[in-house]
């Protein structure tokens, strides 16, 4: 035999080695595409009897439930912290900013069309009218809207959490003068929930972010977070009518966390409670929305952190703020924020504090999508809902003619 022979069944049969490698991989993870190498933590320098710490072994990491492509389904305008309802007419979102502005559509992919603000008369107690991350709930034929507002006493941007009641979710809000959840600090009526068991750790700062939960059986709570770092999660049972009453409660604390961790939102699958966050700064990429799971509603201390939805996963900027929601068949769905910057035309690039930094006209859009939970009640996003209205096209490219030689 030639060694040219020789030398073409050796490249076989490496050929063929690498072949079974990677259909190995296929079989084992699905698609070479989806899978990442990640090292083992080599711990150098620990040394016990004698012999060096081994290193652990090296793992696949999937990333199956990576859902990319979503576009905003209210862009023309910011949509921070979203809260959105069903009602006789359609579907009405409101979100951050003065008066709690408000939009209604026929369906959650849009068009959404402006409509007066929520909330153009502010309670006596609330330092000015701009409302931060609102939730819009019916309880027992009533609209609800549960605020967060701008008090004295108790620091610079220190916050109490109010109600507001209307007949029609489109129509004027009147808030309740005796607010929620408010530290005893502030200069505030008593509030139903005065957080008298706060750590020492806690800051003595305001709250934010409410949200409305209710348990089968029909019990409400309130979810919200305390401002300040450390940030946690806590939680409060109201009365049937989902208003402070004459009454009072204790809340009990979910989750702490050293940074930041906010939008509370929850949903109950079987006997399993999931909790959903935001973590992180929410002006930058790195914002994402995290679930925990826990089989009692007022403990989550065991519970492990997932995360729905982040940059890697979806390929949008700082996905956060979201809220949960029904379909029109009854299917689970999400509605969340994330940054876009028109003057690009699409989501915005990594790298940048949007919140700080006003470039390439940044604004946090509103997006929606369909959610699946798994045999373990863990979420994931389905599909994402197609914006009904065309986003907006990208700005012109500026040609710069050639000069002549």
């Amino acid at each position: 035999m030639s060694l040219v022979r020789r030398t073409s069944v050796a490249a076989v049969a490496a050929t063929a080695l690498v072949l079974t490698v990677v259909l190995t991989l296929v079989t084992s993870t699905g698609s070479v595409a989806s899978t990442r190498w990640v090292p083992g933590n080599a711990q150098a320098g620990q040394v016990k009897a004698g012999l060096a710490k081994q290193r652990p072994p090296a793992k696949l990491i999937t990333f199956r439930d990576r859902v990319v492509g979503g576009l905003p389904v209210l862009s023309y305008r910011g949509a921070a912290d979203p809260t959105v309802a069903r009602y006789a007419g359609g579907w009405v979102a409101i979100s951050t900013g003065p008066g709690a502005p408000r939009a209604i559509a026929t369906q959650p992919g849009g068009p959404w069309q402006n409509i007066p603000s929520a909330l153009t008369t502010q309670p006596s107690w609330a330092l000015s009218g701009r409302y931060w991350a609102s939730d819009l709930v019916e309880v027992n034929g009533l609209w609800l809207l549960y605020f967060s507002a701008e008090v004295s006493g108790i620091g610079v941007d220190g916050r109490c959490i109010g109600v507001a009641t209307a007949t029609d979710p489109t129509g004027a809000f009147v808030p309740d003068e005796r607010p929620l959840v408010c530290p005893r600090e502030a200069v505030a009526p008593r509030a139903y929930d005065r957080m008298k068991r706060r750590d020492r750790g806690m800051p003595r700062q305001g709250v934010i972010d409410p949200e409305y939960f209710r348990d089968r059986g029909g019990q409400g709570y309130l979810l919200y977070r305390t401002q300040g770092r450390p940030s946690s999660i806590r939680i409060v049972a109201l009365p049937a009518d989902g208003r402070p009453g004459g009454g009072k409660a204790q809340s009990t604390e979910l989750v702490r966390r050293g940074g930041v961790i906010e939008n509370p939102t929850m949903a109950r699958r079987g006997k399993q409670y999931v909790l959903l966050t935001s973590e992180g700064e929410f002006g930058q990429c790195t914002y994402k929305t995290t679930y925990r799971r826990s089989a009692t509603i007022t403990d989550f201390s065991k519970s492990k952190r997932g995360i729905l939805v982040d940059t890697r996963k979806s390929g949008l900027c700082g996905p956060g703020g979201a809220d949960l929601g029904r379909g029109a068949s009854g299917e689970p769905m999400i509605f969340f924020h994330g940054w876009t910057c028109p003057e690009l035309g699409g989501n915005c690039p990594g790298g940048n504090d949007y919140d700080r930094n006003n470039i390439y006209g940044a604004q946090r859009s509103m997006f929606a999508a369909s959610l699946r939970f798994t045999s373990r009640k863990a979420p994931k996003i389905r599909a994402y809902v197609a914006p009904i209205q065309e986003p907006p096209a990208p700005p012109p490219t500026t040609t710069v003619p050639r000069q002549g030689r």
